[in-house]
């Protein structure tokens, strides 16, 4: 038994195979200005938080091997999900409201080598999108609806805090948004190392 194990591990090491996967043992130092057209900050941020995620990448403020130049080259929201809309006696009405949105943001991601000031990688573009609902808070069927015995009731007592106007949902969209673009970011550039 013992010599068929040492048999195998040898046949396995022999042929170049590895048991896990191999790690980077060189860090590689990058720093990164404040992203244009990130107006709040949020997005620098998150790209900075992944980067210092990462096993063989290193965030340093200053004094890095590289630069990471990120750019948002695109952002919009789109319309994706629908109801009809009702009348006081709860009947759909032949009118749609949106109530749901994705947006999306597009950013051009370049790394450049501080000692030669030359590309080493990029310029790429990288995308990710979000999905919300939202309510129209001037609508009375958004916030209220008639229950069994013919009460109008306000939906808000049953909302859990989730009726949110479509600016305050693409706000609360934004982090998630952010952290999937970041993560898409620093998983491109360790996949180059």
């Amino acid at each position: 038994m013992k010599n068929s194990f040492i048999f195998f591990f040898l046949l396995l090491t022999s042929c170049g195979y590895n048991l896990g996967r191999s790690q980077n043992s060189e860090s590689v130092s990058i720093s990164v200005p404040y992203i244009e057209k990130d107006l709040s900050g949020h997005f620098t941020s998150e790209l900075i938080k992944e980067l210092s995620y990462s096993s063989n990448l290193k965030y340093k403020y200053s004094n890095s091997d590289y630069v990471l130049c990120v750019k948002i080259v695109d952002s919009n929201t789109s319309q994706i999900g629908y109801k009809y809309d009702r009348n006081n006696e709860n009947v759909r009405q032949n009118n749609l409201r949106a109530t749901e949105g994705r947006q999306k943001i597009t950013a051009s991601v370049e790394l450049i080598d501080k000692r030669s000031n030359c590309t080493k990688f990029g310029p790429f573009e990288v995308s990710a999108s979000s999905d919300f609902d939202y309510v129209d808070p001037d609508s009375l069927n958004d916030l209220s609806f008639i229950d069994p015995l013919g009460n109008r009731t306000t939906v808000l007592a049953f909302s859990l805090g989730q009726l949110e106007s479509i600016e305050s949902a693409k706000e609360a969209a934004a982090k998630p948004l952010y952290e999937k673009l970041s993560k898409k970011i620093v998983d491109a550039i360790s996949a180059y190392w």
